[in-house]
């Protein structure tokens, strides 16, 4: 798709730290873009306790003043580096204070159509502290993407897609349509115990292989298992997941299981 002249069909925007990760996160939201017809912009903020080491106010402030200053430089000359090498524009924005305040603000007020998030492999940093990715999961109508420092797709097109749920809100069967058509590869559907409503998402999809899961302590070390087994890419799952054999809590225990890109869809 030509994104230098399409109407940009999905807002995707890429909440950065100073992490590999963060970085991964904002070449693979390119990527998504290029594939699907998109625009991408950068959300960049820091708290204030992440650069202020003084107790003296008036040192405090130019502290602020100077790493807002070399922050918004830094962040600047990577976006330009990435969008020239990619033919793609990119936005930023950038936000001091509390990050989940500056996070909801933005959000609020551009309305992404979906979040791309960075995580290490070892822990969770900088976005991903403070409860924001959870915040961000939670509470925020956009579609998530979460990838780790090493996932790096050359592009969105022809990936293997895995799908949890017989089931899908109109929003999100959208995107994973979109994501589909650009591969000829099957869609694998993920499903705990019940069946119900298989045929109709398979109908509509098409090209797909089914699993089915017991429901129970194990599942989703079962379903997690098999998702690398076949060697899917990337992982969709709706946010809501309560009332479909797994528990309220179940999509960060699916984040902690699977090392493979997830996009949490908003339902």
């Amino acid at each position: 798709m030509d994104t230098n002249t399409a109407i940009p069909k999905y807002f995707i925007s890429v909440l950065m730290d100073s992490s590999k990760a963060s970085h991964t996160a904002l070449t693979n939201a390119v990527q998504l873009a290029k594939t699907l017809g998109g625009r991408v912009e950068v959300f960049y903020a820091k708290a204030p306790t992440d650069v202020v080491k003084f107790d003296n106010q008036l040192s405090a402030m130019r502290a602020i003043h100077e790493e807002n200053r070399s922050s918004k430089n830094r962040i600047k000359n990577e976006i330009k580096a990435i969008s020239q090498e990619e033919g793609l524009p990119i936005s930023v924005k950038t936000g001091y204070g509390n990050l989940k305040t500056a996070v909801k603000d933005y959000v609020n007020s551009q309305t992404p159509d979906i979040i791309v998030l960075g995580r290490r492999k070892s822990k969770v940093t900088g976005f991903l502290t403070d409860g924001v990715t959870d915040f961000v999961i939670n509470e925020c109508p956009s579609h998530v993407l979460i990838l780790g420092e090493d996932d790096k797709f050359h592009s969105f097109a022809n990936i293997s897609l895995g799908v949890f749920g017989n089931t899908l809100e109109e929003k999100d069967f959208e995107i994973v349509n979109d994501l589909k058509n650009n591969s000829s590869k099957p869609v694998r559907l993920f499903n705990i115990k019940s069946e119900e409503g298989t045929q109709e998402l398979e109908s509509k999809l098409q090209q797909t292989v089914s699993y089915v899961f017991s429901e129970g302590a194990n599942a989703i070390d079962g379903l997690t298992s098999y998702v690398k087994r076949t060697k899917t890419e990337l992982f969709c799952m709706p946010k809501r997941t309560k009332g479909k054999g797994f528990g309220a809590n179940s999509t960060k225990q699916v984040m902690r299981k699977l090392d493979v890109p997830i996009l949490i869809m908003a339902g």
